[in-house]
């Protein structure tokens, strides 16, 4: 009987008692936490293992319940009801083994516990949390506990934070964040929201002065919830002191010593302090051969498979996954592991792996019995509501009661027997698929950027091929002054404040400089930019660090101050930040790039604004600025020429172009699609041009071309498509041939791989027009499949290398398809941040034949209709 209400909740079940270990195991599970035991219970059930093939070694006696210990610190709760013996934790059918883990052999699949028993397994399991580490903070240990210090990061100091905030009735009460990664990343501040409270309840709040101190340059890692928090704060007259970190505590004398990002020592009095301490991975994991240079266990960020040995797994606080490290964040790994394993131990054909999304929660206490449950996606900084429309970002008591009085019971009821999985609730979820084949950057990797290429000692180009004082001996390297030079466009620079010898330095290498800040900054050293000969402008742009709010003039000013201005260029406010923003509206602004479009180029160029906790306010001006997924994207009219981008947003995600001469009037149409045509010949007529060719790249197969369908009602209109492809068209193309419509030509590239007859289109005439209709070649990160129609990845790998990627730099690309809203990218963008086309060619080819996508619905209706352009008659 018990042993079946265990199968319910493990608080009605029997304990177990730590055994002896086996020689081998299926699995061993290193940690008897949260992790630990949600993997164990789903895999028990998932894979029907016996009793005895999957291990926990957990020497722990107890298995403690943290998140309730903010509410032990701030609302006097009892600190004993988070301890449960670890027998009535640990989920039947499996062998606890009450010894910690001494060494690792990875490679034998081995380990050796404390006890010098080597054990072997099949599948390892890294879920060991984190351990606090009070002693990386001098003076601490010493006086941790008394004289006023106290932190609810410890199971023995949380009840004395309460009586502390009891005690306090006057003076300075300081509450840290240290630099590095910590359990549940909002409970710092939450305790000091709840300390905050109390103080007013016992009417002593205007005595004392509250300071929230941290390195890092928000208050909270999500944007979207920072920006309200850091609201919230100065609401409750709470100082929020940024990029300062705690050093040093004297805690006879009551002295906090902190430091700030440019080295500063300084010292503060306290009356009262909540320390939280450095954390990091378990010691022990340090010498594995697992880990990371941080020393987190290395694994894939979407599949939690290590880097290098693909039977260990990871998940939780001990893993290198770059998200917040909470239990809503475990809760939506551990189902991602136990597939991944069961893949590993139980490989069925055609089988994929499971990807974690980034998605993690945290529950911030902020006083007066409110909650604001900030949940997001910790790999995009995305918000990931589960309450919709309820705008998650205003606290509100209902969350406040689900924290207090049901989140602990869920927790021990479900957790445990691995059946809670965080927004889902109790329901699994349905899993999301990682590409097969396509490797992601290591979760630790630090992504491409100017930054790198700086190291290298890449000087910027001088303002004259004749001045090479920048070659010289000794030469001045912009990243010394954490200036950046992003990729695209390469031209570029961006930088926070710099002092005045740095500006001396710097300003002869650029030809323009456009700073952001108001004009009586401090750090505006306009007479050395302008005796340096640099053409100078001033556009203040409010937001980020500077505060206030972009508007949609600031966007308009900075624009047109950005066509003014030559290059090189110098683009400063006071972080880098609102620099990177006001990049990311020009290569927007300028190609006509998508919100999502831009987004990537963000993200694949690390530009620090997207990241920033205090720019949520900038990021939304700029999204709004950059505008929804345009159906219709055009090059200006000055340009002599028609360049339109038309989607497909019913069925096929493929992009049709529009091409015309503004002086002849002629007209082509490239990839139309069969149900669009009347779209496409009402732009044509809307412009008064005349069609003259329908252009495909190739013989599609997952829609069918307009091109019969259009010359029906457009006589005048010849069909195009490649003599390779063995399809029927009024001109069939070979390798250079030349299409003109007025003044302007495509030049056609023969690129096959992704089918045999593939083309791409180079945009040729007047003032360099630069663009490249790639069809499915090249997609924005991505390439055309090789798997079916006469496909060669090995043919697909070296035509785009040898001819796409041979273009100017700035040559854009339009893509036959794109299906997450992105429009445009740039031949440098493909060839430095392409996922594919960035490794060698027998690692693309690798991954090209372990796509194992499913066929095209269409491919048996589209291909034989495409072959006669269109024509199903």
């Amino acid at each position: 009987m018990s042993k079946m209400l265990g199968s319910i909740s493990r608080v009605f079940g029997p304990a177990l008692a730590p055994i002896p270990a086996k020689e081998k195991y299926k699995v061993a599970i290193i940690g008897g936490g949260a992790a630990g035991c949600s993997v164990a219970s789903q895999l028990l059930r998932k894979l029907g293992f016996p009793k005895g093939d999957v291990a926990i070694i957990e020497p722990k006696d107890e298995h403690l319940y943290m998140p309730k210990w903010t509410m032990v610190g701030g609302l006097g709760l009892s600190v004993e009801s988070t301890a449960r013996p670890m027998g009535k934790v640990i989920p039947d059918g499996v062998d606890w083994i009450k010894e910690r883990c001494q060494t690792f052999d990875p490679e034998n699949n081995s380990i050796t516990l404390g006890n010098g028993q080597k054990i072997s397994y099949d599948v390892l399991v890294v879920a060991a949390g984190l351990q606090q580490n009070f002693g990386k903070i001098r003076g601490l240990a010493e006086t941790i506990g008394q004289n006023g210090v106290a932190s609810i990061y410890s199971y023995t100091y949380s009840p004395i934070v309460w009586d502390n905030i009891q005690n306090t009735k006057q003076g300075r009460a300081i509450f840290t964040n240290p630099a590095t990664p910590v359990n549940c990343g909002g409970a710092p501040q939450k305790i000091m929201y709840l300390a905050e409270h109390a103080w007013r309840n016992n009417n002593v709040r205007n005595k004392i002065d509250i300071e929230y101190c941290t390195p890092t340059p928000g208050v909270f890692t999500c944007p979207y919830y920072s920006v309200e928090l850091e609201k919230l704060m100065i609401s409750k007259g709470i100082t929020p002191k940024k990029k300062t970190n705690l050093v040093e505590v004297d805690g006879s004398n009551k002295l906090a010593m902190f430091e700030r990002e440019d080295g500063e020592i300084f010292t503060e009095e306290f009356d009262f302090l909540h320390v939280t301490p450095p954390m990091s991975a378990p010691s022990f994991l340090a010498n594995s051969g697992l880990t990371n240079a941080a020393g987190y266990v290395d694994v894939d960020k979407e599949t939690c498979q290590h880097t290098k040995y693909d039977n260990v797994f990871a998940l939780g606080d001990c893993s290198a996954l770059p998200t917040s490290k909470t239990y809503s964040a475990i809760a939506s790994q551990a189902p991602v592991v136990v597939h991944n394993i069961t893949n590993k131990l139980q490989p069925k054909p055609g089988s994929k792996q499971a990807a974690y999304s980034g998605y993690t929660a945290c529950p911030v206490l902020v006083g007066d019995s409110k909650l604001m449950l900030a949940e997001f996606n910790g790999y995009t900084m995305e918000p990931a509501m589960t309450f919709k429309p309820l705008d998650q970002r205003i606290p509100t008591v209902p969350f406040y009661l689900m924290k207090r009085f049901i989140f602990e019971e869920v927790y021990w009821h479900f957790m445990p027997i691995g059946r809670w999985f965080g927004s889902r609730t109790i329901f699994p979820p349905s899993l999301q698929f990682k590409e097969a084949g396509v490797e992601e950057k290591p979760a630790n990797a630090v992504l491409p950027s100017a930054r790198l290429a700086l190291q290298a000692d890449l000087d910027l180009p001088s303002k004259s091929e004749s001045e090479d004082a920048s070659k010289s001996e000794g030469a001045i390297k912009p990243i010394r002054f954490g200036v950046e030079t992003p990729a695209v466009p390469g031209n570029m620079s961006l930088s926070g404040s710099l002092p005045i010898e740095a500006v001396k330095a710097l300003a002869p290498r650029y030809k323009g400089w456009l700073y952001l800040n108001p004009a009586d900054h401090p750090d505006f050293h306009k007479k050395e930019i302008e005796e340096a000969g640099c053409k100078l402008e001033n556009v203040h742009l409010p937001g980020g660090y500077s505060g206030g709010v972009p508007e949609p003039h600031h966007a308009q000013d900075l624009l047109a101050a950005m066509r003014r201005l030559p290059r090189p260029l110098m683009i400063q406010c006071t972080s880098g930040n609102r620099s990177g923003a006001a990049l990311m509206l020009w290569l927007a602004k300028e190609s006509g790039r998508s919100v999502e479009a831009a987004t990537l180029l963000a993200q694949d160029m690390d530009l620090k604004f997207y990241h920033c906790s205090v720019c949520g306010p900038v990021w939304e001006w700029l999204q709004k600025e950059i505008g929804e997924t345009p159906a219709s994207f055009k090059e200006p009219e000055e340009t002599g020429y028609v360049l339109e981008q038309l989607f497909d947003s019913q069925g096929s995600s493929t992009f049709t172009y529009l091409l015309g001469c503004n002086a002849t009037k002629e007209a082509l149409l490239i990839d139309p699609v069969l149900g669009m045509e009347d779209r496409d010949l009402m732009k044509v007529a809307e412009r008064g041009m005349t069609l003259k060719y329908v252009v495909n790249t190739h013989a599609h197969a997952d829609h069918i071309t307009s091109g019969s369908v259009i010359k029906r009602k457009e006589p005048q209109v010849k069909t195009i498509i490649s003599k390779a492809s063995g399809a029927k068209g009024d001109i069939l193309l070979a390798d250079n041939d030349v299409i003109k419509f007025g003044d302007y030509s495509l030049k056609a590239l023969a690129t096959p791989g992704h089918t045999d007859g593939c083309m791409s289109f180079v945009l040729e005439g007047p003032n360099e027009p630069r663009a490249v209709f790639t069809g499915d070649t090249l997609l924005i990160r991505g390439c055309g499949r090789t798997d079916f129609q006469q496909g060669n990845a090995a043919l697909l790998y070296d035509n785009i290398w040898n001819k796409i990627f041979s273009l100017p730099d700035d040559t854009k690309v339009y893509p036959g398809h794109d299906y997450k809203g992105r429009n445009i990218s740039s031949v440098k963008e493909e060839r430095q941040f392409n996922p594919r086309l960035t490794k060698g060619k027998d690692e693309f080819i690798k991954i090209m034949n372990g796509l194992n996508l499913p066929y095209p619905k269409l491919v048996d209706i589209a291909v034989p209709a495409n072959l006669k352009c269109g024509d199903q008659d």
